[in-house]
């Protein structure tokens, strides 16, 4: 028998974690810019993504739009 739980939790990563998250996510989106891989542009998205579950969260939008403006630019070069 399967049973939904509408009372969970959803997923939240502490502050200080959100942090490293973004801080990593700007360091590889910049080290895309420069060297222009694609996967520095999708482990700037991923990591972006999971910042956004922290309490500092909303500093993870700019940062995904980097990271996808990496991906497609490091694409079409």
């Amino acid at each position: 028998m399967i049973r939904f739980d509408d009372r969970k939790k959803p997923m939240k990563v502490k502050e200080e974690t959100g942090i490293y998250l973004l801080v990593s996510a700007l360091l590889s989106a910049l080290a895309g810019i420069f060297w222009q891989p694609v996967w520095l542009g999708l482990l700037a998205v991923l990591l972006s993504f999971l910042a956004m579950k922290s309490p500092k969260g909303a500093w993870g939008i700019p940062l995904f739009i980097l990271g996808v403006a990496v991906m497609i630019s490091s694409i079409y070069r």
